[in-house]
């Protein structure tokens, strides 16, 4: 990039925005001092340069040149100008005298430094000499080439260079004022002080009431911008702004597209840069940058830039329709949020001949380009936030509608429509509610339908089996452990009473539970706390208990096998499930119902059942209530290849029916010729594998006694030995 901005006729420094806390170095040299480089000796041997490094790469070069001196100070008619409270309005000078550049301490308050020793007399400058002047560092050169703001020089290069050759040696970033943050928005601002004073001249206080106003108006950006729900609007608003408070020829808007993404050394591609809007004065169209400055600018560590004098240069602007480069001074500044993504680019040209635009007009374009890209970066998280949110609440109609179909209680029969009754009495209260019936009627589908008509459909429904597990270990999965409290306990658990707080817990088989843990069950039914086991505080939680059971828990009080306290709690609202052989051609519609389910997840077209099926549907007793109709139905579906399911394709175990032999569950002579040893013990297998192998529940189904069942099957072992 050739750096054609260092020597404009009026050279202006380009390293205001190196700051330290809210103050900045700027510099102004006129070529017009610098009279002829022959009247005191070769120019070679007059040549100096005044450089000042930022974060290791040029940031501003001043040229010395005799017999022309260089003012130090904080005024603005400086040649060099430095504004910190800590510098004197002429601090220091740097003058041609006796063949050689010295340093002189204009009489300053704080001194200069040449080299970390304070001067007292105009003293001799030396190549690659330090001064130091209000907390600035400069450095004293001879040759560009090597340079360095801590001292160090490249020993090697030792070839001199021309005027025209100074730019070549450059970094192309180091020849424009270049600025991360704006001061707008961070307590300060470029003026010389922080407010009016009697040491403030009129041009100071000049610049800080345009910093007041600038400040003002982008705070009302800040404000308007935070109404937008659209990106497109708020770069016009931004862009009208800075039409409005820039003088500018032309400025264009650049948005990076969500959905792309910056390559893997953080810059961005060109192609990713869309033109949304652009704004122009006169004549003159608006014209893209160059890709090489929108590289360096969208670069991860990339600054905001303003380069003058740009007449010429094809590596900062882009030609005309007629091949030339009418570009007077250029912003680019990156639109990049607080989380480091770029969200665009703000271009800013002036034509030939107009006024270049200055440090102000950076720090306000920079200040634009932050509001703009957290407005760009809110509006960006609000339109994830509401996609997030559709696809959530479509997700929910989808897991409501399954739901439906798991705690839809199908049915047309009276007894059915009287369950229903008061499911819908019921659900609305906090009231317990004690669910009786055989097993496989469907006493968990009907506490998952009073939860989900309740006001607790939103909390969690927790299920548990009391009978599945021993006394200890239902203890702790109701109440939960403390770690260490038993062997085993490796770490702390929750129980099901704290897990479903705020929700509903179903227990199922609520009569085999010890009394012992129905004593502690009953106070949390009353409200008190519980602790966990191994445990001492008091947790109290809220949680409606639904209690299921198939067996008769008045008798089991009369038999001292249940607390009569515990069940009077449990016994406010008793539902009492009617087995499926109760239910009439109700038999038909679960049956149509778990066939449409089983054809959708298993992928099957079948249409419906012959006549023969149905009517051996109805026929059959259902030992395993709604539960066997289910598994039934599943393994037809599975092993059919027909568009219809038949009689045969029905699996029906053998039952008894009204104390005889159901005849529709044999279909073969072969069936016929069996004893009734083999009948039953068939029967009692088949009870057992539909209930898991619990013989608790088997036994309840078979209407037997528990340790009538242990000795049919010690009877079946000894048989097969």
């Amino acid at each position: 990039m050739a750096a054609t901005t260092v020597w404009s006729r009026e050279f202006t420094c380009f390293v205001t925005q190196v700051r330290i806390g809210s103050v900045a170095l700027s510099s102004d040299y006129s070529d017009s001092q610098a009279g002829s480089h022959n009247e005191a000796g070769s120019a070679a041997d007059q040549r100096a340069y005044l450089v000042l490094q930022s974060a290791g790469r040029w940031s501003d070069v001043f040229r010395l040149s005799p017999p022309a001196e260089a003012v130090i100070g904080r005024t603005s008619a400086n040649q060099i100008v430095i504004r910190s409270d800590q510098a004197s309005r002429r601090h220091a000078r740097i003058f041609w005298s006796d063949e050689a550049w010295n340093l002189e301490d204009l009489g300053s308050r704080n001194g200069t430094f040449l080299n970390g020793q304070r001067i007292a007399e105009a003293t001799g400058l030396r190549d690659t000499d330090l001064i130091d002047v209000a907390g600035y560092t400069i450095q004293f050169t001879r040759r560009i080439e090597g340079s360095s703001a801590n001292g160090s020089a490249n020993a090697g290069a030792a070839s001199q260079v021309t005027d025209d050759q100074i730019t070549m040696e450059m970094d192309p970033d180091a020849i424009t004022d270049r600025r991360r943050h704006s001061h707008y928005l961070r307590g300060g601002i470029s003026s010389a002080s922080s407010g009016p004073g009697r040491n403030q001249t009129q041009r100071e206080q000049s610049q800080r009431e345009a910093a007041d106003a600038s400040a003002r108006q982008l705070l009302q950006l800040a404000f308007t911008l935070a109404r937008c729900d659209q990106a497109s609007a708020a770069v016009d608003i931004a862009m009208d702004l800075l039409a409005d408070v820039v003088q500018l020829n032309t400025v264009g808007a650049y948005v990076t597209p969500a959905k792309k993404s910056t390559s893997g050394d953080g810059i961005a591609s060109v192609d990713q840069l869309s033109l949304v809007a652009a704004r122009q004065s006169g004549q003159r169209s608006y014209r893209r940058p160059p890709d090489g400055l929108v590289k360096t600018v969208a670069a991860k560590d990339g600054q905001a830039v303003l380069a003058r004098n740009v007449l010429g240069d094809r590596e900062l602007a882009t030609e005309n329709s007629h091949g030339e480069i009418d570009v007077e001074s250029v912003i680019l500044s990156p639109v990049r949020d607080r989380d480091g993504v770029l969200r665009g680019l703000l271009h800013l040209t002036t034509a030939g001949g107009e006024q270049p635009m200055a440090s102000d007009d950076l720090e306000f374009v920079v200040a634009t380009s932050e509001i703009l890209a957290e407005c760009l970066s809110s509006l960006s998280t609000r339109k994830k936030l509401s996609h997030s949110l559709r696809r959530s609440r479509q997700k929910i109609r989808q897991l409501q509608e399954q739901l439906g179909d798991k705690v839809q209680i199908i049915g047309n029969s009276e007894s059915v429509e009287k369950v229903i009754e008061q499911v819908s009495l019921v659900a609305p209260t906090n009231t317990t509610v004690l669910v009786r019936g055989e097993s496989g009627v469907g006493k968990e589908l009907v506490a998952a339908a009073i939860h989900h008509s309740s006001s607790r459909r939103d909390g969690p429904l927790v299920c548990m089996n009391c009978a599945a597990l021993s006394s200890s270990l239902l203890e702790s999965e109701l109440f939960g452990h403390e770690k260490g409290a038993f062997t085993g306990a490796t770490d702390r658990k929750q129980g099901k009473f704290e897990m479903a707080d705020g929700g509903t817990l179903m227990l199922d088989e609520i009569g085999e539970m010890s009394e012992e843990i129905q004593a502690k069950f009953l106070r949390v039914l009353e409200g008190h706390a519980f602790e966990r086991v191994g445990g001492q505080n008091p947790i109290k939680v809220d949680v409606r208990v639904i209690a299921a059971t198939n067996r008769d828990l008045q008798a089991m009080v009369t038999e001292g096998e249940f607390r009569q306290d515990l069940f009077y709690r449990l016994h406010v609202v008793e539902i009492v499930v009617p087995p499926l052989r109760k239910r009439g051609k109700d038999v038909l519609h679960l049956a149509g119902h778990f066939l449409q389910g089983f054809n959708r997840d298993i992928g099957r077209k079948i249409e419906g059942f012959t006549e023969a099926a149905q009517k051996r549907l109805l026929t059959y007793s259902w030992p395993g209530n709604v539960r066997e109709l289910k598994n039934v139905i599943e393994r037809a579906v599975v092993l059919n290849t027909k568009q219809v399911i038949d009689d045969v394709d029905l699996s029906l175990s053998p039952a008894k029916r009204g104390g005889q032999i159901d005849p529709s569950a044999n279909t073969s002579a072969g069936d016929v010729e069996v004893t009734l040893a083999e009948i039953e013990r068939n029967h009692i297998e088949t009870v057992l594998r539909h209930t898991g192998g619990n013989k608790s529940r088997a036994s309840s189904i078979l209407g037997i006694e528990r340790s009538t069942l242990d000795r049919k099957l010690k009877r079946f072992a000894k048989d097969d030995a």
